[in-house]
């Protein structure tokens, strides 16, 4: 594949538009199989961005490559493609948001920087490498879902009930510092309770391999504080309701 491709622009005088087709076509392809599980799972980088931001590397790769054939001057061809992977960079920190303590938009920034360099190999002409690359990629961000996911049930967690005015994010982050203990993701959410307070409800997920004397520390100096009303655990025992 690659070497039919190599040689299409020392054909004809049309081999380097033919070879753009191809190449862009291919590369806008293979994006599009990484960006549909991105679509899928409703990020704001989608099947479109990724395919466009592929098309796009593949396009300036192949014109740095055979600019000089076009015009005569000679420059170096490779500063192209690194520019192209320095735009990625900016367009990738775009996607990653940070709410609180948690982080995300990391794996979609991933797989943009991934077609990027899969638009940059069909761009010049590795065809073969660039359908590997899209393999081995899809294969590993389909198949780690679910061992995040198997890890994820694993991790231990805690909810906890506290007053709406009461600062218990601060708290949380206080204690866990002081217990050295890593907190891997945190959801709160508002509502009324059967008492007719205003109250958050909070649900911390920690790391994998947290120590559980630590944990039940944790929840013993939260469930202290006056204006926290409960706090159980869902991998150990222990726990308090007001």
């Amino acid at each position: 594949m690659d070497e039919w491709l190599l040689s299409l622009p020392e054909r004809q005088s049309w081999g380097i538009p033919v070879f753009i087709l191809v190449t862009t076509l291919l590369s806008g392809f293979l994006a599009g199989i990484i960006g549909l599980e991105r679509e899928i799972r409703g990020q704001s980088a989608g099947l479109r961005t990724h395919v466009l931001l592929a098309v796009g590397a593949s396009l300036m790769m192949s014109i740095s490559i055979y600019a000089i054939r076009a015009t005569g001057v000679s420059f170096d061809a490779s500063r192209i493609g690194a520019g192209v992977v320095s735009g990625i960079g900016f367009l990738c920190a775009g996607c990653i948001i940070r709410n609180g303590i948690t982080v995300k938009g990391l794996t979609t920034s991933a797989t943009l920087w991934i077609c990027g360099g899969i638009g940059l190999a069909c761009g010049a002409g590795f065809a073969l490498e660039a359908v590997i690359a899209t393999g081995v990629s899809f294969l590993f961000l389909i198949g780690l879902v679910f061992l995040e996911k198997f890890l994820d049930k694993k991790a231990p967690s805690i909810h906890l009930v506290a007053d709406y005015d009461f600062s218990i994010l601060s708290a949380i982050h206080q204690k866990a510092d002081d217990l050295s203990l890593v907190i891997k993701d945190m959801r709160s959410d508002n509502r009324i309770d059967d008492k007719g307070r205003n109250v958050v409800d909070v649900t911390i997920v920690f790391a994998y391999k947290s120590s559980s004397f630590a944990l039940s520390e944790f929840m013993e100096s939260l469930s202290g504080l006056e204006k926290v009303y409960s706090v159980t655990g869902s991998k150990f025992e222990g726990g308090r309701t007001k």
